[in-house]
């Protein structure tokens, strides 16, 4: 990869300024404020999973600031008044805000099983190039509150018979007149129980979907609207709740001007999401391995074992150098998949072996840098109080979303087995 031109470069120091001095303004304040409440979980959440209103309304005034800012909709695309900045951008920004802040900012969005964020939206809460295929009726409506960040969005394609394998989706949508009446359970999914919108993923087309060519559409529900509930929450490892959850959708009514896209083609247009959300999470993985190798070398330098610091020991230097080569082809890999993703949005081609490539490897680099720093710190890495438990946790739930480690590995070989040989 040749070196980012200059304007990039002043493009991601101006933003990594811009958006640290944010947090440091308008974050850490408020995670200040509710200290106590954000450190013990009976306190953070309420008996049904939600969590409590201070916190709630903590977050959605960061959302909103940011919004304000320009940071929330910064990468969204310009033509539906986003910021538009290059992909590369936003690998850069992730890891400089794990790298600095590290695990443990739920008023960041990576704490205590949550994986969204009021800080910069995704796809699976914000504004995401998805919505550049939205109708009219969409971008007048309910565009301009997602942007500001007003307003969230929840990603509804999972489903309990679904996951990997999306051929196996059991939720229909019939039209009926100008309008289409949507069937069917939703799962896993990110930002529901708090989502004023849902993009719901429905069969329209059965004969096409049984031959595998098609016959998904996806809508945007309202989910305040009758028929739909978005109560249950799941716990995810190692805490009381998350954000991720159900949506049971009974007869819910979707008018025709609030189709995502085309109909009968909407696996195409989540892919659009699904990718933007793999190379998300690289960012985020790249800067909490650093965190975690940081505070490795800071604890190698000080803890001292039979009279010399634990840095003199080869066993340690060997797990320092692994995590910092594992870090550095990592870094490399994720950017220049965001250079290719930059390079073909204009055609509307997706570099789908090389996404798939940065999500398999990121996310399994992560894990295997928290465990080596656990490892160094010993007794102390399990314990709350170095917050490497909490990284590690972070890590290994990243494996999961939007594809499996091993389903990456399905679909590089069967790009690969097609011709897709280019590196």
């Amino acid at each position: 990869m040749t070196e980012a031109p200059q304007d990039l470069r002043d493009i991601v120091k101006g933003t990594i300024d811009g958006i640290m001095g944010f947090v440091e303004t308008e974050v850490i304040p408020l995670e200040q404020r509710y200290k106590d409440i954000l450190a013990d979980e009976r306190r953070l959440f309420g008996a049904d999973g939600k969590l409590v209103p201070e916190i709630r309304e903590a977050r959605e005034k960061i959302r909103g600031k940011s919004g304000k800012a320009g940071y929330w909709a910064m990468f969204s695309s310009p033509s539906i008044g986003g910021g538009g900045l290059p992909v590369p951008v936003s690998i850069y920004v992730q890891e400089a805000l794990y790298r600095k802040y590290g695990p443990g900012h739920l008023l960041m969005g990576w704490a205590n099983g949550f994986i969204t964020t009021p800080l910069i939206g995704s796809f699976v809460d914000g504004p995401s190039h998805m919505f550049t295929k939205a109708s009219e009726a969409i971008r007048t409506d309910v565009v301009p509150s997602l942007i500001a960040g007003e307003k969230t969005v929840c990603f509804a394609l999972t489903e309990p018979d679904a996951g990997s394998d999306l051929w196996n989706l059991k939720c229909k949508a019939r039209k009926e007149g100008d309008e289409w009446v949507i069937n069917g359970t939703k799962q896993w999914i990110t930002n529901s129980p708090y989502a004023d919108y849902a993009a719901v993923f429905a069969v329209t087309n059965e004969e096409m979907f049984a031959q595998h060519k098609g016959g998904t559409t996806g809508f945007l529900v309202d989910t305040r609207q009758p028929g739909v509930d978005t109560s249950t929450i799941f716990p995810i490892i190692g805490h009381v709740s998350s954000d991720c959850g159900s949506i049971i959708l009974e007869d819910v009514r979707v008018k025709e001007d609030y189709i995502l896209g085309e109909v009968d083609q909407g696996f195409q247009l989540s892919m659009m999401g699904i990718s933007e959300g793999r190379l998300g999470y690289a960012g985020g993985c790249l800067g909490l391995a650093e965190w975690a190798l940081d505070r490795s070398l800071e604890y190698a330098k000080e803890r001292k074992t039979f009279g010399r610091p634990l840095a003199d020991h080869q066993a340690i230097q060997w797990m320092l150098a692994d995590s910092a080569i594992e870090i550095f082809n990592a870094k490399y890999t994720a950017l220049r998949t965001a250079e290719l993703v930059e390079e073909y949005q204009p055609t509307g081609r997706v570099p789908i072996k090389e996404i798939s490539i940065v999500k398999a490897y990121v996310m399994e680099m992560a894990g295997r840098v928290c465990d080596r720093a656990i490892q160094i710190h010993g007794a102390m890495g399990l314990s709350n109080e170095m917050g490497l438990e909490e990284a590690f946790r972070i890590a290994r739930t990243w494996r999961i979303p939007d594809g499996t480690s091993e389903m990456q590995r399905r679909t590089i070989a069967g790009r690969l087995l097609r011709g897709d040989v280019v590196f």
